[in-house]
């Protein structure tokens, strides 16, 4: 051990005298940071033009999109289905409003306006007109207690009456058609009418029909079918009317043979046609017990009477051919009973000329 430190000693000894000696001692290599990796780019790569400027993509070529061929068409987008309401309509005829034909022979207080039964149809409009002395013309329904009694005519030579004395337009409405209409006396066409009206399938002004009697309008039937969801437009349909004219008279069907409660609510007043020895009949007492259950309100009667049998039979002044004249007019307070109204008084007997 000793001789190899001497030995080394004297080397190194003999080196520090001598010219120095470069002693190579390898550098370390510097770890360089991670960075983005260039990749070749090939000649496909590069623009055609020699004089452009190559660009390097950086994580490799991209793949080239095929040359578009034509206008790409793009699918139709989805949408929500939305609920399409139903389409209800009516065509209407070339024919559907003709003229207006001429007033029946049994309108009297048209065509005999001097006639006893003509000035009774003038004591009965004044009757009425003092029992509603309010400034909103009135809507009144007049309604036979059977068929044997003229409603109908007794209407439509009220209106006649009431349009000639000078107060204003009158309209008549059908609530139900039937034999010996209201339609049929004026000359008018039965459609379109209030049916019609309330299901919406016509305006207003389509459902008025003019007459040839001026001063007098009517509103017919109709053909179509009404339920409970369209009668209840009747108080809307009235107040639309009260701005045209100055009387509505309803003419309602025999009581008992049409569901009349909700025009009995929407009117004014209801009168009964009858007869006087229809008076004490059970036919009166149903119908002036509906017309309360109904909360309508009872105004008077309209009385007729048949001429004598030894008459020989004569078209009529207020029915379909019956013989029937008017008698009187019998007003009445709300809510008194029937048994004690007073029998009708008989202010033209048969056979006064």
């Amino acid at each position: 051990m000793g001789r190899t430190f001497e030995v080394l000693g004297g080397r190194l000894r003999k080196s520090a005298s001598a010219d120095p000696v470069t002693v190579p001692f390898p550098a370390p290599e510097l770890e360089l940071p991670p960075g983005p990796t260039l990749v070749p780019v090939a000649a496909d790569d590069l623009p055609a033009d020699d004089d452009a400027v190559p660009h390097v993509e950086v994580g490799g070529p991209r793949k080239k999109a095929p040359a578009a061929v034509g206008p790409e068409l793009l699918l139709p987008r989805t949408s929500a289905e939305v609920p399409a309401p139903e389409v209800a309509f009516q065509l209407l005829s070339g024919e559907m409003r003709p003229p207006a034909g001429p007033p029946s022979a049994d309108l009297i207080a048209y065509h005999r306006p001097d006639h006893p039964a003509a000035r009774q149809y003038r004591l009965l409009a004044d009757g009425i007109a003092a029992q509603h002395p309010a400034a909103r013309p009135p809507v009144l329904l007049f309604t036979p207690i059977s068929t044997r009694t003229a409603g109908t005519s007794t209407v439509a030579n009220l209106a006649v009456t009431r349009a000639a004395d000078g107060f204003g337009r009158v309209l008549v409405i059908e609530a139900e058609r039937g034999a010996g209409s209201s339609a049929e006396r004026f000359g008018i066409s039965p459609v379109p009418g209030v049916r019609e009206l309330l299901t919406r399938a016509v305006p207003l002004s389509l459902a008025l029909h003019r007459t040839a009697i001026e001063g007098v309008y009517l509103m017919p039937a109709g053909k179509m079918t009404v339920g409970t969801d369209e009668l209840i437009r009747l108080p809307v349909l009235f107040d639309q009317l009260r701005a045209r004219f100055d009387w509505i008279l309803i003419d309602a069907p025999v009581w008992g043979t049409h569901p009349l409660n909700d025009w009995v609510m929407a009117s004014d007043g209801v009168y009964l046609v009858i007869r006087p020895d229809e008076w004490d009949s059970p036919h009166a007492d149903v119908a002036h017990e509906g017309i309360a259950r109904a909360a309508g309100r009872l105004r008077g009667c309209v009385t007729t009477q048949e001429a004598p049998a030894a008459k020989p039979a004569s078209p009529s002044a207020n029915d379909h051919g019956r013989r029937d004249q008017v008698v009187d007019h019998v007003g009445s307070a709300v809510g008194v009973a029937r048994r004690r109204l007073e029998p009708p008084r008989v202010v033209r007997r048969p056979g006064d000329e």
